[in-house]
């Protein structure tokens, strides 16, 4: 049997084989695989042409059941239909499902459900028959593809580490030609993109005075210079949907873009912690370029040669330490009197005894950091069970628990994968709840100062900052990464 490296889910504009023993193998132009089998359910997984799923959470095993059996699921209204979807694909089993809007591609790696490659047979096999699955018979979950490399460029691109596995991706865009992602920056550098091959043209433009300075550096007044690429960072924190277009991305600029790119590249590596939720992506690239020098390490990671291959190094054994401590949480400056605040954290129970601390505390590390900013670095880089415990705690608060709506009011104005949490805010804001009315500008008891997201505009009540986290979150909905780039790396 041949496996799929990766496997793809693709929307209309690429092709699906229909022959049973064709097999993805890396080259380019992506196709999707013809043969994508559940791990969990053991079914194999169909689709529906010109249809999105409606949620991003999969409806009840029975409604779900419903839909895998019947003859038509493309009628089915829990798929959706609207007109832009016309090059979209909806994918299903008997336990979950996931899509593949505007024609896009998306890699089973990247989506929330234990789906992969049940293999392609070579001369003298055959496919498992798969009438079985689709009636719930019982079958092996699908084999692990062995990894091969690019055509282009002999490197192995490194298995995704745990603790930064890519979350799936943000609910289908309410329009065909939506907005843009827009990220205000430096002087001549604010970019503006919807897709993956317009963030690398946005990469390829973000130092538009390198010759005057010699370097890949944006000036933000005076003589401060930052790095080119710091901007992604921005990205990375507000949108982990959209990780593996921005990996993606950067693997085509420092591809295309000569030295410059690449010294740009090993900035924001060395730079900035947050990159090191890219390494399935950058780590490639930085073997493909040990050399490639950083002008400097905001990080440590790189010292002292500051060479890629010491910077992802470095950033691996951080990964490491990060994986090795998970269980635990330690909160510097986050109890009463900037005192740290620590405990376990290996279930949901123990990451809500931890919001509840840090909630009644009401303190803001660092001047610019609110009772729960300690929780976007667990989100980026603990396992995947944290993000879905978190909206399940975000959608439980006690409405009478007022440190605890604070702190998620304040927590909103770091606009992190709002998108999640649109369904409870949206409720909110149809039925807004008895606190709704308060002041946005109250401090609650104890707190060392008032909630952040008061100073949006237009916000004068609690009421006000729901209502205005939640077009934020429509916003985010409306702007899906859109993968219409193949990655340079298998």
């Amino acid at each position: 049997m041949n496996h799929c490296t990766p496997a793809w889910l693709v929307g209309l504009l690429h092709e699906l084989p229909t022959d049973p023993s064709v097999a993805y193998a890396g080259e380019s132009p992506v196709f999707g695989c013809n043969y994508i089998v559940c791990g969990e359910c053991g079914a194999e997984v169909r689709h529906a042409d010109h249809r999105s799923i409606t949620s991003n959470y999969p409806p009840p095993a029975p409604t779900l059941e419903a839909l895998y059996d019947s003859s038509d699921p493309a009628s089915s209204p829990l798929l959706d239909a609207a007109s832009l979807h016309r090059d979209s694909r909806a994918y299903f089993c008997r336990c979950n499902w996931a899509s593949v809007d505007l024609g896009g591609m998306k890699s089973v790696g990247d989506v929330d459900a234990p789906w992969g490659c049940g293999g392609h047979p070579g001369p003298g096999e055959e496919r498992p028959a798969t009438e079985a699955r689709r009636q719930g018979g019982a079958v092996a979950p699908p084999v692990a593809a062995p990894v091969r490399s690019a055509p282009a460029l002999s490197v192995v691109r490194p298995a995704v580490p745990p603790a930064v596995t890519p979350p799936v991706a943000a609910p289908v865009p309410p329009a065909a030609t939506g907005p843009k992602i827009r990220l205000t920056y430096g002087r001549g550098v604010n970019p503006e993109f919807s897709t993956a091959s317009e963030l690398r043209d946005s990469l390829l433009a973000s130092y538009p005075a390198a010759a005057f300075f010699g370097a890949p550096v944006v000036e933000l007044g005076g003589e401060n210079l930052v790095s080119a690429w710091g901007w992604v960072v921005q990205l990375i924190r507000m949108r982990s949907d959209w990780w593996p277009a921005i990996g993606v991305a950067l693997q085509h600029a420092v591809t295309d873009g000569g030295d410059l790119a690449r010294t740009a590249f090993a900035d924001l590596l060395a730079d900035f912690r947050d990159s090191l939720v890219l390494l399935p992506w950058t780590a490639p690239v930085a073997a493909s370029l040990p050399d490639v020098r950083a002008r400097s390490s905001g990080t440590g990671w790189g010292a002292p040669d500051l060479r890629l291959e010491s910077i992802v190094r470095d950033q691996t054994k951080y990964i490491d330490q990060v994986k090795a401590t998970a269980a635990e949480a330690e909160l510097l400056g986050y109890g009463n009197g900037g005192k740290v605040i620590a405990g376990p954290l290996t279930s949901e129970t123990e990451l809500r005894a931890l919001l509840d601390q840090t909630a009644q505390a009401g303190q803001f590390p660092d001047g610019d950091k609110g009772p729960w900013s300690w929780l976007g670095f667990e989100l980026r880089t603990n396992e995947a069970w944290v993000r879905s415990a978190f909206v399940q705690i975000a959608s439980s608060i006690d409405a009478a628990d007022e440190p605890q709506v604070f702190a998620l009011l304040d927590w909103l104005s770091e606009e992190q994968d709002l998108w999640r949490l649109q369904p409870l805010l949206a409720g909110w804001d149809k039925r807004p709840p008895a606190w709704a009315k308060t002041a946005a500008s109250h401090k609650p008891k104890g707190w060392k100062r008032t909630i952040r997201s008061s100073h949006w505009p237009e916000v004068q009540t609690l009421g006000d900052v729901v209502h205005q986290a939640l077009a934020r979150a429509e916003t985010q909905q409306a702007m899906p990464p859109v993968m219409d780039l193949p990655p340079l790396f298998a």
